[in-house]
């Protein structure tokens, strides 16, 4: 599969949706190389990577072979990335999420944070 995804052209991504994931509500922003998923708690967050129909490497494998990045943000605050410009961490690994980067402070910043507006 990674062979066939290789040689494939790079994506740019413009989007701006309000979504329904799991019975959580999320907003998609896209810009050039980077697709942001915004959810409204860490629950959400956690129920939306459980729910991904694909593996952590083969979505991370099929983001970096168009060039792409997605990522995962509680009201605003990046937690997690993967794709072309994520840099997996040890953490992610040991937890069993595969090629993630988490986002150091992104989580306890993500707990203590409102949304404005």
């Amino acid at each position: 599969m990674l062979d066939a995804l290789e040689d494939r052209p790079s994506l740019a991504v413009e989007a701006d949706l309000a979504v329904d994931v799991g019975g959580h509500g999320a907003t998609v922003v896209g810009y050039d190389d980077v697709v942001a998923v915004d959810v409204p708690s860490l629950p959400a967050a956690l129920a939306l990577w459980r729910g991904l129909p694909v593996d952590s490497m083969d979505l991370a494998a099929v983001l970096a072979s168009v060039g792409l990045t997605a990522e995962l943000q509680v009201r605003g605050v990046p937690v997690a990335r993967v794709g072309e410009d994520a840099t997996p961490s040890a953490a992610a690994r040991r937890l069993g999420l595969g090629s993630v980067e988490l986002v150091p402070d992104g989580v306890p910043l993500a707990a203590v944070t409102r949304r404005r507006g």
